[in-house]
C-alpha cells in the first residue's frame, strides 16, 4: 500500500515539473528581444530610454 502511495505521489511531482518545465520554454519560444533601435522602433519600444 505505501509503494502505491509513493508511485502515485512521485508520478505526480513528475507530471507537475514536466508541466511547469514546458510552459516557460513556449512562453520564451514566442518572446522575441529588438536587435537593434530600428526593429525596437517597429515594435513599439522608444529605444532612447
Amino acid at each position: 500500500m505505501i509503494k502505491i502511495i509513493a508511485l502515485f505521489f512521485s508520478l505526480a511531482l513528475l507530471s507537475y515539473f514536466i508541466y511547469r518545465t514546458s510552459r516557460r520554454g513556449i512562453s520564451k519560444r514566442y518572446e522575441r528581444k529588438p536587435e537593434n533601435p530600428w526593429s525596437a522602433l517597429s515594435e513599439g519600444i522608444d529605444p532612447t530610454i
